[in-house]
């Protein structure tokens, strides 16, 4: 009898999931088309459109310009006295993701670990200090952001880039994996000596990496037995995802430099402090940046200390690193260490990079750090981080300038569907 009461409950289950997904379905084939018009269109890749209108189909961007043919079923928002823009790309967080659950602790090279599996931004989480909702980071204009592993190990694991409001679990993933996250630095070492584990020094950090990826070139090579950590590995140097390295004094960033072309990996540099001391390496490199927030000393979720060879808060290192042509992105890096170090909100985010057009950076060029810019970064720019037919519409409308602390996101659009209306 329990047998049976069994199955038929996961029929249940099974029929319960069926159904949503054909209301899915059901609910997309049949969303009438949206058309935003009479609002002044920032498109990021192209022209800035005056009194424009983008057409919305299917969740897809079908048209954007003016004298645009709105079909007569389509809904239409009035959007004059508006900025139309895509939606905001925090590329660096750890927002949905127990505290406890950040990393492994007791093995410090774990490239087989996914955050994808510890992320649930519903309800409580970690402390107890509040829930993770989704509000905060919409209401900042917010629609994708990249979760990473914490910095509490040499190598955490796999990131993953999610969407920050969706019909499901499922929909909300855009890329997992979508990295590889190490950490240079002090707070390994400075961990693992508080509590008496190795490696100890950057020396033996460096070297267990260089290990670890020498066993993976030859378990590409003699493969006969499934290793999840080597297969991991195997997507970064076959260049399917990058390296993202926490590196901010100048001898971390060298040696993630090194590292990158001593394995030929792809290289993203997390927090980037200090990148300006090899600013032509990184340029000549190509390697991108993604830069902690621009009003506070923190670095992943910790603020600089003011030991070693840390550099205090430096709000021009934007704009020069924009003025070198290196490809920036800002994150917000929050909730590294739940309620106790938050860095800033993500809501923040777009606020808190404006800082940097007072510092040396163009105004354009910050808009793309947190869109396009972005996107090429995360490799997602086929489908997210500007206006443009084809896209995917995530959209996000403004009562101003939105580099002024006057202005505030009004509407947030995701996939076309609305998610958030102030």
């Amino acid at each position: 009898m329990m047998i049976k009461i069994m199955a038929f409950k996961q029929q249940l289950i099974n029929l319960l999931r069926i159904g949503f997904l054909f209301f899915i379905i059901f609910h997309t084939l049949i969303a009438q088309p949206l058309a935003i018009k009479g609002g002044r269109i920032i498109t990021i890749s192209g022209s800035v459109i005056e009194k424009g209108t983008i057409l919305i189909d299917g969740g897809i961007i079908r048209d954007v310009g003016l004298d645009i043919e709105i079909p007569k079923d389509a809904e239409i928002i009035d959007a004059r006295g508006q900025i139309i823009m895509p939606g905001l790309i925090d590329a660096m967080t750890y927002y949905g993701i127990d505290s406890k659950d950040l990393n492994e602790s007791i093995k410090p090279i774990s490239p087989e670990l996914r955050i994808i599996e510890s992320y649930y931004p519903f309800g409580k989480f970690g402390d107890g200090s509040g829930e993770i909702k989704a509000n905060d980071l919409l209401s900042g204009g917010i629609t994708t952001i990249y979760i990473a592993p914490g910095d509490a190990t040499i190598l955490g694991g796999q990131g993953a880039i999610v969407q920050t409001a969706a019909f499901s679990f499922d929909e909300m993933i855009v890329k997992a994996p979508a990295a590889i996250d190490m950490t240079f630095g002090s707070k390994p070492g400075k961990i693992n000596r508080e509590e008496n584990r190795t490696p100890v020094t950057k020396m033996a950090a460096i070297s267990q990496l260089r290990e670890t990826l020498i066993k993976a070139q030859e378990y590409q090579k003699n493969n006969k037995v499934r290793d999840l950590g080597m297969e991991a590995l195997g997507q970064l140097l076959e260049k399917k995802i990058p390296a993202r390295i926490q590196a901010n004094s100048p001898g971390d960033i060298r040696s993630a430099i090194n590292l990158a072309n001593e394995f030929k990996f792809d290289l993203i540099i997390d927090g980037g402090a200090s990148s300006d001391t090899y600013i032509n390496e990184i340029a000549k490199g190509n390697i991108p940046i993604i830069l902690g927030p621009v009003s506070h000393p923190y670095i992943s979720g910790e603020e600089i200390p003011d030991y070693l060879e840390y550099p205090s808060i430096d709000e021009g290192l934007a704009g020069r690193l924009e003025k070198a042509g290196i490809n920036i992105a800002f994150g917000s890096f929050s909730y590294g260490l739940g309620s106790l170090a938050k860095g800033i909100t993500g809501k923040w985010l777009l606020i808190d990079a404006a800082i940097s057009t007072g510092y040396g950076m163009s105004e354009q060029a910050v808009l793309r750090s947190l869109t396009l810019g972005a996107a090429e970064i995360l490799g997602i720019e086929d489908k997210f981080g500007s206006l443009e037919k084809g896209k995917q519409a995530d959209i996000i409308l403004l009562d101003g300038d939105p580099l002024s602390i006057r202005t505030w996101v009004q509407k947030v659009y995701i996939s076309g569907r609305l998610v958030y209306s102030k």
